[in-house]
Order: C-alpha cells, then structure tokens, then sequence
C-alpha cells in the first residue's frame, strides 16, 4: 500500500508502519508524535514534584496515579514512534535528555502553588482532551489506537482536578482566592495550548492535508470555550478577560488573543523550567543507570 503524495489523502485513510509511506508523510508523524510522546514524559517530572506538597493522602493518590498513567502514556508512544522512525529507545532517551527539550507549553511555566497542578489538571488536560478524541482517527493507525486508551485516562486526570479544585473552593475563602489567582495564571496558557489561528500554524497545513490532524486549531478552541466557560463560572470563579464573549450571530467566542510570539518561543528556544525538567531527568538516569542500562539492553534486543 503506497501513500499518494498529493496535496491531501483520501479521507478516512488509515496507515501502518509497514506500508509504503511517502517520506513528508512519515516526517510529518514522526515530528508530531514526537513531540506528544515528550510532553508526555516531561509532564509528570513537573507534576510528581507536587505529590509530597499535597494537601491530602487523597490527593496525593490521586497525583501519584497520574504521573503514572503519564508515564505510561510516554512509553506507549514512544513504541509508535520506533516503527515509524526506526529509532531505538536508547536513542530517544538521548534525545529526551540530551536534545533541546520539545514539549508543550504549559510545562515550561513554573507552578506557584498547590492549586496550579489540580488547575492544570481541570483546564490543560480538558483542552487535551478536547484535542486527542479527534485524533483517534488520525490516519496513522497505532497512533490513532494509542489514543484510545490515552484520551480514556486523560478523562480520569480531568476530572480529578475539577474534584480537588472544588474542594479546594469549598474549603474557605482563603483556598478559593488561591484556586482564582490560579485560573487567572492558567486561562491564557489554556487558550494557547490549542495553538495559533490556522492561518498562522507553522504545520497545521500539512497535518490536515494527511489526515494526521482532523481539526483545526481555532475550531478546537472554540470547542473548548463552549464547554469549560459555564463549567468555571458554575465553580463560582470568574474569568478575567475584558475580550471574552459569545456572539449569537455567529456561534464563535471573542477572547484576549494569546501572546503568540512567547508561545512559539518557549517551543522553539525551551525555557528556565525546560531545562530544569530536563536536568532532573538526567540526574534521575544518572542515579539509576545500574539497573537501567541492562533494562535498555533487554529492550532493544526484545524489540529487534
């Protein structure tokens, strides 16, 4: 089966590693899926740092499964990647310790207090999820199947942080104040996780066009606001932007554009915190390369 290299596949074309693949489409995947399969292990380094903090053996749990599942997340795409690219793990590792760190942009900001981490949980994997149901029908098959499962424990993860953040409001006025300025760190950086408008996405183009990506930024955006606007105003928090509304006429939302050239900056250049992450990583490797460097081994060589 050979993948057309015109403009835009067939709608409903699904790939699998030993196909034919045009090499744009297969470059195309592979930097996608890349570049999820590293928000998915760097995540959880910034969020597990969270569980000793945690107010609660319950939250604690809860943050403690989460990574988990995050990095479980990380593994699993980091196998679809090594079919499609022909990389092994011990190469990615380098790259995820060694190369410029390539995540998403919530995670190169610093989180200021317990509220931040069920925040993220509430809004950020709410717009991932809003992103990832459509793509479980890229047109990559083990990319799509891996979505699957991902947007499922996605699902769980959202809907721990709207819990904690409800307790967190229901607690006192004190606790409420810590969970508003918390929205109001976290809205603009939620608005922006979807990207810029289509018109200036760098690859969303070329994504659409194979059928890796079924919906455009702007869309998903909107998608987004429709469902979380009424959520936070029904916790009782406001959303402070001036911007912010709904015409009737044309079913779109108004907001405060994102800061577009400081989102594609911390993709392209990383950050403080980037390379903190990265640095805790490497530490951690480096500490546990006894055991590590025989599982690596036993991996590679299972996989060949």
């Amino acid at each position: 089966m050979t993948l057309s290299t015109g403009p835009k596949i067939e709608q409903g074309a699904s790939f699998e590693p030993w196909h034919d693949l045009d090499d744009d489409y297969r470059s195309a995947a592979g930097r996608m899926i890349e570049f999820h399969m590293m928000s998915e292990i760097f995540g959880p380094v910034q969020e597990f740092r969270w569980v000793p903090k945690a107010p609660s053996l319950e939250a604690k749990l809860i943050y403690a499964a989460k990574s988990q599942d995050e990095i479980g997340h990380g593994l699993m795409l980091m196998r679809v990647c090594q079919d499609l690219t022909g990389k092994t793990r011990a190469q990615y590792v380098e790259q995820i310790l060694d190369g410029p760190p390539r995540f998403m942009n919530i995670f190169h900001y610093p989180w200021d207090s317990w509220a931040d981490p069920a925040m993220v949980s509430w809004l950020i994997d709410g717009a991932e999820i809003e992103r990832q149901a459509t793509l479980t029908r890229s047109s990559y098959g083990p990319y799509a199947r891996a979505m699957r499962k991902i947007v499922k424990e996605e699902g769980f993860h959202h809907h721990c942080g709207r819990y904690l953040i409800s307790r967190m409001i229901n607690a006192g006025p004190a606790q409420k104040r810590e969970v508003q300025d918390s929205l109001d760190r976290w809205w603009p950086r939620a608005l922006a996780m979807f990207g810029p408008p289509d018109a200036q996405s760098t690859h969303g183009a070329t994504l659409m066009s194979f059928g890796l990506k079924l919906a455009g930024n702007e869309d998903l955006r909107q998608s987004w606001l429709t469902k979380f606007t009424p959520q936070i105003h029904a916790m009782g928090l406001e959303i402070r932007d001036e911007e912010l509304g709904f015409d009737d006429e044309t079913g779109r939302w108004s907001y405060t554009m994102p800061d577009w050239e400081e989102f594609r900056s911390l993709l392209r250049g990383g950050s403080p915190m980037g390379e903190d992450l990265q640095r805790e990583l490497r530490d951690s490797r480096r500490a546990n390369s006894w055991l590590l460097a025989d599982a690596d081994a036993d991996a590679d060589a299972a996989y060949a």
